[in-house]
């Protein structure tokens, strides 16, 4: 890569309307991207990657006020073209003209610049008082079967085929959104909606190879921003799922790289080795981290190198694109510790400066907590490394929860494994910004884990939608959706309903089993109260050692407290209360949310098998 600065002249050009296919044209330049960008941003360089054959000896130049050439910078692709504009604080929205002239021949190219809503930069985010819905576009729902198979893309639409396109849409979330707004969520991650147009696991999405475009099986551009739109009217935040490591192999620029570092690429293919531990092992050695940082994710998905500055300017400039289209409201970040991290952590600052406040929750996906802590942002950690990410997924509390309720109780299993969870959460920065859940997309349903027991399931529940920490939920769950073991897709079936042609819609009391009837209004129940209740959003926690097979624990802030008691036998216990009176004091009464009874803490409470109260002290 070298840089060179061209002389600004201003030519009389013919106008052309810019292209974003890479379709072979008239034009000198092809494609141009991002599509567009706004005026008022903090940074006021942009990055605008043209390409089109031989265009790097072209003479490039701009007059619009506010807004010059800062450089050009060249590769050693000829095709490539990537001009940095410098935007500063006079320029108004409006198309600029970016005049070009290669040789006798000439091009311009309308580039609009727009205006930023109000407040766009101090946006709020999702914070520990919310709870997140995610989903999978492919397996939510379809509400438009015109574009399940549309010409173009290597995979249509296969419901007889796991691994297949199953066809949900856009427009088929959006049709739901009420009915999460019902059920009590408070914001939406979906999984990746660019275009993957791939032949293989393409419903899955995190293998772009058009970032500028929403997949047209999902629906437009438009059609994302109306989903952002219709959450915010219905009271939910909207959080975009980013993944800063890798692309697709069939991405239209790996027919034509733009630069011979663009990737991080090996002699003959090479996996990373998955092991994120890499990062804080002390003794680690530098082959292993190396193949962790720069071996492919899978053979369909190639490594970018953020060493590379074009590219790393390109990847933050199409997420910042994204969140300031469509206005969305939080970030989560897949593969974090999958990239150079110090790299990664700049990423997100890049994003953080845009957006202040902006709430970001990476995925890096460990067993202990000490391990996941190290991401959080503002750790102590011994090496001074930062994430920048505010939030970490708690990967570690899935696998307690599965133990301790599927385990014979004794000192150091059944209960006493939620115990020794938290008991190390001195290693977390803020334990409170930490995602809890039972499973997601990659991870086995938990109705699975629990081998389909309601009430192991309604004490999952419970306990996630009361511990320290901010709740996320798969979609089914609220129905205690089935599963398969032994594959991804076996975690990823379709939401029953969410097809016209389906035999029933568990969207509605009406098409939902019992049992799927008891677990949602068990679910709403526990959404419905948490929303209004402070100590569960960004309370204290209390916990006491379990004690023949009973866990308690407190939630609290100076006015109010909610106590938590988990029986995990088979028969009912009694619990005695003098041992809590350090936090119960004088409380006479709780009220049980589930069935709004009011139990008397004068004396004993009998704690039925198998089940978790949930009770708001008075």
């Amino acid at each position: 890569m070298k840089s060179l600065l061209k002389l600004i002249i201003v030519f009389a050009l013919l106008p052309l309307a810019t292209t974003t296919s890479a379709k072979k044209t008239n034009s000198l330049v092809q494609r141009v991207e991002p599509l567009s960008w706004w005026v008022g941003m903090q940074n006021p360089n942009l990055q605008i990657m043209l390409y089109g054959t031989n265009i790097a000896s072209a003479d490039f130049a701009v007059n619009y006020t506010g807004v010059s050439i800062d450089k050009v910078e060249l590769t050693d692709n000829p095709n490539y073209v990537f001009l940095y504009l410098k935007i500063d604080k006079t320029a108004q929205a409006g198309k600029l003209a970016i005049n070009m002239r290669l040789g006798k021949q000439k091009q311009q190219i309308s580039y609009e610049l727009k205006a930023r809503p109000d407040n766009s930069a101090n946006r709020s985010s999702f914070t520990t008082a919310d709870v997140i819905y995610l989903l999978m576009p492919d397996r939510f729902a379809n509400g438009n079967t015109t574009n399940d198979s549309p010409k173009n893309y290597v995979q249509g639409v296969n419901r007889d085929d796991r691994a297949a396109r199953h066809g949900g849409d856009l427009d088929g979330i959006i049709s739901k959104v009420p009915y999460l707004a019902n059920l009590g969520v408070t914001a939406l991650w979906t999984t990746p909606l660019f275009e993957n147009n791939d032949s293989m696991y393409s419903y899955h999405h995190y293998a772009c190879s058009d970032y500028y475009k929403i997949d047209s099986r999902f629906g437009t551009n438009a059609d994302y921003q109306r989903l952002a739109q219709t959450c915010h009217a219905n009271g939910l935040k909207l959080i975009i799922d980013i993944v800063p490591n890798h692309c697709s192999v069939h991405h239209w620029w790996m027919k034509d790289k733009p630069d011979k570092n663009w990737l991080n690429e090996w002699p003959t293919y090479t996996a990373t080795n998955y092991r994120m531990s890499t990062w804080t092992d002390p003794h680690a050695s530098k082959a292993d981290l190396q193949k962790m940082t720069k071996g492919w994710f899978s053979t369909n998905m190639p490594d970018f190198n953020l060493n590379n500055k074009l590219v790393f300017d390109y990847l933050t400039q199409v997420y910042i694109y994204w969140m300031e289209y469509a206005g969305i409201d939080g970030v989560r970040v897949d593969t974090y510790p999958y990239s150079d991290i110090k790299l990664a952590a700049q990423f997100i600052q890049t994003i953080r400066n845009e957006y202040p406040n902006m709430n970001i929750v990476g995925e890096c996906w460990a067993d202990s907590p000490s391990e996941i802590a190290y991401f959080q942002s503002g750790n102590n950690n011994k090496d001074g490394f930062d994430s920048r990410l505010p939030s970490v997924m708690d990967f570690s509390l899935v696998k307690a929860l599965s133990a301790a309720l599927n385990e014979e109780e004794g000192w150091s299993t059944g209960m006493s494994r939620l115990y020794e969870h938290f008991a190390k959460d001195f290693v977390y920065a803020n334990t409170n910004n930490v995602m809890n859940f039972l499973d997601n997309h990659d991870l086995e349903r938990f109705s699975t884990v629990v081998d389909g027991d309601v009430a192991k399931f309604k004490m999952a529940l419970s306990i996630l939608m009361t511990v320290r920490g901010y709740p996320q939920i798969y979609a089914g769950t609220e129905i205690m959706h089935t599963g398969a073991k032994g594959s991804y897709e076996g975690y990823r079936f379709d939401f029953p309903g969410g097809w016209a042609t389906d035999a029933r819609n568990a969207f509605t009391a009406e098409g939902r089993k019992a049992v799927e009837n008891d677990i949602f209004n068990y679910t709403k129940k526990l959404l419905d109260y948490r929303k209004r209740t402070p100590a569960l959003q960004h309370g204290k926690m209390m916990q006491f050692i379990p004690q023949d097979g009973v866990y308690v624990y407190f939630r609290y802030t100076n006015d109010q407290k909610i106590m938590v008691v988990v029986n995990n036998n088979g028969t009912s216990k009694p619990l005695e209360l003098d041992r809590f009176k350090e936090i119960i004091h004088s409380s006479a009464s709780a009220l049980n949310i589930i069935n709004g009874e009011t139990l008397n803490l004068q004396r004993s409470l009998e704690i039925p098998s198998k089940s978790a109260l949930v009770l708001e002290l008075k």
